[in-house]
């Protein structure tokens, strides 16, 4: 493996050239692959001659936020090992053996991983805070409890749900980790440890004790880095550490859409704009700016060379509310809320500014009714004549695992033969990342167990199959598109199906099917509840929305599962 042939991985050679700011093309420093640019260092690196064709630009490049020689010496393992498991992910790792992890790697991954989440934790708590004197108590209560069991569970080496979250950890960056070696379980453990730390964390900021340090020497050390990070000074610092942080976890289509976001922020508070000097004001201005868009920024050949400012002046219609509000704004308070954060600015100057869409979110899409349900079902390739494994088998099971787990096109669509498990003797389908594999957001990230008229139909049998005949992916022959993205193709066959069945209704499409599994979540008086939340992959909004594993036993997911009900819905035989 690749990361056993790194030089002095993890001891920093001493050996730097700091080429200050003479020049931003400067070569980087010998074998430490440290540069120098304008005073602040990074880590570039060339990418190997196998993987350039699939790599994105010529080198791997990692901002590390430092004009400290000394602390780029300290942060350069980190940026190291980040290259080498990139360089696994783009060789293909299905193709790589496992291997063991280091402590150092272990401690560096899950270190990182906790300051995270402690940001994320710290935001949660800011936007939905436990006001209420009862909620209050029992949120306290349960941080107590849940702090106590994780010590528990470290203390008595019952390491298994975190050996679950220590290979989600693995998978996010690029590892194929030996389950069996003593990295791998020394990694369970630090990601208990971890969590024990961000429970009492949790129990302290809910009694108002914001000054509390861990115990822990990994987790103390590694929050008082995340504290004591440096501030990039202006609006275009901010903007390039934004992108340093999200970009690598983001799909082609969303660096596409944060494109004209980072054009509108740039062009009308400037890159050189001070971010302490931010007020409600800019933000009032950026909002204005973006309501008034036109159409096509950036794509009509009418607004081909114009600034936002003329762009707007041309008079072109204005985009949609939902344009601005889950694109523009979205980005721009994203960027914001990573201030924030990270502390470079008291507050987001956007918060709170929405536009009211006219029409309601409910009339944008309809579910599918009783009978058109049965209309689509009723025939192939849903007959007993035509069985599932013949022709294209996601056309048959994809529209079925969309009514009943209600996940999106795309997470069907990019389904893998080791996607379908077996947790607690409960079989499952695991929504995830990783091999070529993106999803919506970190919380469509979930397990699913089968639902039963799913093993009724034959799921399990057909996924074996695939198994048995060395299959990779549980679809053959589906792949994504130039964007990155899965399912177009799956979509576009059952928009023509509708079509041709006279199904026609606002908007309706596979994502309809969506809509049916909300509808029957109120019915089990699940929508909304954090529960119902984890089904459908959405934020729950709580301290535990974005912890690893959803916190919920997988029998007691089932349960819930079966409670989705099609009443008078005709199905094949199995």
């Amino acid at each position: 493996m690749r990361l056993k042939s790194m030089k002095n991985r993890g001891n920093p050679v001493p050996e730097v050239h700091n080429r200050g700011t003479q020049e931003d093309g400067a070569v980087p420093a010998n074998r430490n692959h440290l540069q120098c640019i304008n005073g602040h260092y990074r880590y570039r690196r060339r990418w190997p001659k196998n993987v350039r064709a699939v790599a994105k630009g010529e080198y791997f490049i990692r901002h590390l936020a430092t004009s400290s020689l000394e602390e780029a010496l300290r942060l350069r393992p980190a940026a190291e090992i980040e290259f080498f498991s990139e360089v696994d992910r783009l060789n293909g790792l299905v193709e790589a053996k496992p291997r063991d992890v280091s402590q150092a790697e272990a401690t560096i991954l899950v270190a990182r991983w906790f300051s995270a989440q402690v940001r994320q934790d710290a935001e949660n708590d800011l936007h939905n805070p436990v006001s209420d004197p009862e909620q209050r108590f029992n949120a306290l209560e349960a941080s107590r409890l849940m702090a106590e069991f994780v010590s528990d569970q470290v203390g008595s080496g019952e390491l298994e749900p975190f050996e679950v979250h220590a290979s989600r950890l693995f998978e996010e960056h690029g590892i194929k980790a030996d389950p069996s070696a003593p990295g791998f379980r020394a990694t369970a453990q630090l990601m208990a440890r971890a969590d024990r730390e961000r429970w009492l964390l949790r129990e302290a900021r809910l009694r108002g004790d914001f000054g509390y340090q861990p115990t822990d020497p990994v987790f103390s050390s590694a929050l008082r880095e995340e504290q004591h990070k440096k501030a990039p000074p202006t609006v275009g610092g901010l903007i390039e550490a934004f992108k340093a942080d999200r970009a690598p976890r983001w799909s082609p289509s969303s660096v596409a859409a944060y494109a004209p976001v980072e054009r509108v922020l740039r062009e009308v508070l400037g890159s050189a704009r001070q971010l302490d000097t931010l007020g409600r004001e800019d933000g009032r201005k950026l909002f204005d700016t973006v309501r008034q868009l036109p159409k096509g920024l950036g794509k009509s050949p009418k607004l081909r060379g114009l600034s936002v400012a003329e762009a707007i002046k041309t008079g072109l219609p204005p985009i949609s509310p939902k344009s601005i509000n889950a694109t523009y704004l979205a980005g721009m308070k994203a960027t914001f809320r990573f201030a924030v954060q990270e502390q470079w600015m008291a507050a987001d100057p956007l918060a709170g500014l929405t536009v009211v869409d006219p029409v309601a979110e409910a009339d944008k899409r309809d579910p599918f009714t009783l009978d058109q349900l049965n209309k689509i079902f009723g025939a192939s390739p849903w007959t007993p004549r035509d069985p599932a494994p013949k022709g294209r088998p996601l056309h048959y099971w994809g529209p079925l695992i969309a009514l009943f787990l209600g996940m999106r096109r795309g997470e069907i669509a990019q389904l893998r033969v080791d996607d379908v498990a077996e947790v607690e003797k409960i079989p499952v389908l695991l929504v995830r990342a990783g091999f070529g594999k993106r999803l919506k957001t970190t919380n469509a990230r979930r397990m699913l167990p089968l639902h039963p008229e799913l093993l009724r139909l034959g799921f399990l049998n057909y996924a074996e199959e695939r198994r048995a005949s060395g299959a990779e992916l549980l679809w053959e022959g589906e792949e994504p598109d130039s964007r990155g993205q899965w399912g177009d193709g799956f979509s576009d066959w059952f928009v023509r199906l509708l079509k041709a069945r006279d199904i026609s209704g606002t908007k309706l499409g596979l994502h309809s099917f969506r809509h049916n599994f909300q509808d029957r979540l109120r019915e089990a008086g699940l929508h909304g509840t954090a529960l119902g939340q984890e089904l459908a992959g959405r934020s729950k909004g709580g301290h535990t929305s974005n912890n690893y594993g959803s916190g919920y036993p997988t029998a007691m997911l089932a349960e819930a599962i079966a409670k989705i009900r099609y009443q008078d819905l005709h199905l094949p035989p199995a």
